[in-house]
């Protein structure tokens, strides 16, 4: 009897503990990176469901990581909807999920056979142009993808984007019959809109023949990578093939030197060949041809202004380089090169800027000329081949090969497409790498905080794929550093995130800027338009006010940090939405972000409320009905707030700016609540220091003056010689690209002429 009590107890005790819940997770390739969903299982339920993608879209993506888990909790199943706007995104929590509820048990039906009506099909899809789709065809068998054309004429994405992913996405799409396939690194929105668009495609070929629409994931294969080792030896390896790296190649190797470049995205002419004009000083033939030989600029005057404006901080031996050599290079481009400028240079940005340095491309229209500088990319890439010169794209260098001695020797690097390791050995390494913009880990350690308040993570316009990987390589050997933490290069500034799906409105007559397109517009822009007008009251993370909000949407965002807040009455907003903006937003920003056009003034925007709940809900805004409670959202004193907006509100009825002198006419004084504060960013394109180096680009050890035999560094990876951690990048106009150019050129002959003789 004792033994059955026992046994009786043992088993009551057993049934009383709770059974131990099981996690299973599963990957998925996001818009941004690896999207992981861990789901917890007990007794066979579905308990819990977790979501990590640290490389969403803020406010778009990242929303799809933030909310569909619990909509699945709640439901009980993977096949939750998605969130508008993040296609991409959505699609992977939710295959993700299906994987990790397969592996539980909670899934068992088996993916049905696909069976699509054959023909041809078109779907859009939204890239990095939101105010105009892509639009992409597709031919399908009953079971296979046979084709897949993008329109590119009638879109707005970037030229050298579309044509990278077109001539490298679509056919791995084709191979490998999936709409899975990785992303075209520096490409990556517009891979995405294409592979969203054949999804649709597939779908509507499903559902034409009556299949089950989830037959889409017999679609979802994630090509395996093959892998391997191999090992290249060279005399010059230059590492990155934007500007910077793509004129030390070409200067190296007409010089005599054997070189191979290595680039990580999918496509060369890096930010350079993102942008419009390039700094050069006085070029003598071209000067000959367009200016009867006479100098465009007093080189004396603007060597001292340069001088000046940096406070003795820039290397002086290395501003002679820009002020006497950048002119030379410039011929060199054009005459050997065929790259075509507008020959009568422009001043800078402000008024103090009377310097004529400023070289735009051919033909001159903005940012709806990519496709020509792609076109002198080509031409220079090919004179580069010609002169025995190689090179391979998607492929990432992610560590440096020292000698026992201690010389750099090499790096190691990785094909992004078929995971193949190289060993690569090289007589010497040039690191033209583009900044660390695109790393925040790294922004938050090098940035400083000394002057301004600039370490956090920065908005880039530029490309985010400059991650400073291989300059924190070099610091890792002991490399020094010259200016890093100075603020990054910005000439914009918006919100921290946009607002999808939104209705567009032409502006009749008009084409836009940067995409050559017809101009348009939409409310879905309120939120970066309110941010940015010099209407608005702007604000730094502690509260006040940091400049005229004049120069918020260009050149002073900046000042304020990582990020700055706009602040808005509901009094203001109702006159949005009864009379619209009294001028027309203006700045760089409503031509490259968001739609890409500013909303018309004096246009009423009935939906303003409706658009800026929108904002709030995608973390891009904060409401509260006092300004201590918006304080509060911001991270910022209430009194320092309700103290500035009082500041503020008395210029307003003075109609005097005593502090930054703004102009009376954009004092719009801060009415009574509910207020919203719009979180803003500056839109860098590229950080500004980095590597120290001497006047042969030589890297040099933390010591100032010892050079680490064997690496060089040119452009952005070494530009804060020129300049001042106590002053921003100069507005002289095009300095970034100037430095690219010259820094490149005379490091490739300085190369030669080491390796070669």
């Amino acid at each position: 009897m004792k033994r059955i009590l026992t046994l009786l107890l043992c088993l009551t005790l057993l049934l009383a503990v709770p059974a131990m819940a099981e996690t299973f997770s599963a990957t998925a390739p996001g818009f941004g990176g690896d999207i992981t969903v861990t789901i917890e299982v007990e007794n066979g339920a579905l308990t819990g469901v977790t979501c990590v993608g640290d490389g969403e879209t803020a406010g778009v993506g990242s929303m799809a990581v933030e909310q569909m888990p619990a909509l699945m909790l709640e439901n009980g199943t993977w096949d939750v909807d998605g969130v508008t706007g993040a296609t991409v995104s959505s699609s992977a929590v939710r295959q993700a999920a299906y994987e990790a509820m397969a592996a539980a048990g909670l899934v068992t039906q088996e993916i049905p056979e696909v069976n699509m009506a054959a023909g041809t099909y078109t779907a859009q899809a939204t890239g990095f142009a939101m105010c105009e789709p892509i639009t992409v065809t597709t031919i399908l068998s009953h079971d296979q993808i046979i084709d897949i054309k993008v329109d590119e004429v009638n879109l707005a994405d970037t030229p050298p984007m579309v044509d990278c992913v077109v001539d490298k996405l679509i056919p791995r799409m084709l191979e490998n019959q999936s709409v899975r396939v990785d992303s075209i690194t520096g490409a990556t929105m517009t891979s995405a809109a294409v592979k969203t668009a054949v999804e649709d495609c597939i779908v509507q070929a499903l559902e034409a023949a009556g299949c089950d629409p989830a037959a889409v994931q017999a679609f979802y294969t994630v090509p395996e990578k093959t892998g391997g080792q191999e090992e290249i030896h060279t005399q010059v390896l230059v590492v990155g093939m934007g500007g910077s790296g793509t004129m030390t190649a070409m200067s190296a190797a007409e010089n005599g030197a054997q070189v191979l470049v290595i680039e990580k995205n999918g496509r060369y002419g890096g930010t350079t060949g993102l942008t419009s004009e390039v700094m050069a000083i006085n070029p003598p033939r071209i000067q000959e041809e367009y200016n009867e030989g006479n100098d465009w600029i007093d080189v004396e005057a603007m060597r001292d202004a340069w001088l000046t404006y940096t406070e003795g901080d820039a290397k002086e031996e290395m501003v002679d380089m820009m002020m006497y050599e950048s002119g030379e290079a410039l011929d060199w481009l054009h005459y050997e090169h065929g790259f075509e400028f507008d020959y009568v240079p422009k001043t800078g940005f402000t008024e103090a800027d009377v310097y004529a340095c400023k070289y735009q491309y051919l033909p001159n229209s903005l940012g709806a000329n990519k496709a020509y500088i792609a076109r002198y990319f080509d031409g220079i890439v090919e004179d580069f081949l010609q002169a025995g010169g190689s090179y391979m794209l998607e492929t990432e260098a992610y560590a440096l090969i020292q000698d026992e001695d201690g010389k750099v020797v090499g790096v190691q690097a990785r094909n992004l497409v078929d995971g193949t390791e190289y060993t690569i050995y090289a007589d010497a390494v040039v690191l033209a790498t583009g900044g660390f913009a695109g790393n925040a880990e790294m922004e938050e350690t090098y940035l400083s905080n000394e002057y301004f308040e600039l370490k956090g993570d920065w908005k880039c316009y530029g490309l985010t794929t400059n991650d400073g990987k291989m300059i924190q390589a070099a610091l890792d050997i002991g490399a020094g550093t010259y200016n890093i933490g100075m603020p990054p290069m910005v000439h914009n500034a918006g919100t921290i995130a946009f607002l999808p799906g939104y209705e567009t409105n032409v502006v009749e007559g008009q084409i836009g800027a940067r995409t050559g397109r017809p101009q348009v517009w939409s409310s879905g822009d309120l939120p970066l338009d309110m941010a940015i007008s010099a209407s608005s009251l702007a604000v730094d993370s502690h509260g006040q006010r940091f400049t005229t909000e004049e120069q918020v949407a260009m050149l002073n965002s900046w000042i304020a940090g990582p990020r700055f807040y706009s602040i808005w009455s509901s009094e203001q907003i109702d006159g949005l939405r009864d009379e619209g903006f009294a001028y027309e937003v203006s700045g760089p920003a409503t031509i490259y972000l968001g739609y890409q056009g500013a909303i018309p003034a004096n246009t009423p925007i009935a939906n303003a409320y409706e658009v800026l709940d929108d904002a709030v809900s995608r973390g891009i805004a904060y409401k509260a009905d006092t300004l201590e409670e918006l304080a509060a959202l911001i991270g910022c004193e209430p009194e320092t707030l309700v103290n500035t907006v009082e500041t503020y509100n008395g210029y307003c009825e003075s109609g005097v700016d005593e502090q930054f002198g703004k102009a009376a006419q954009y004092l719009d004084k801060i009415g009574e609540g509910p207020y919203y504060a719009l979180i803003g960013a500056p839109y860098c394109y590229t950080t500004c220091g980095a590597l120290d180096i001497n006047e042969n680009f030589q890297v040099l050890k933390a010591d100032g003056a010892t050079p680490i035999e064997g690496l060089y560094a040119v452009g952005t990876d070494s530009m804060g010689v020129l300049f001042s951690e106590k002053k921003a990048y100069v507005t002289f106009g095009g300095a970034a690209n100037g430095w690219a150019l010259t820094s490149g050129k005379l490091c490739g002959e300085v190369l030669a002429s080491t390796l070669v003789g």
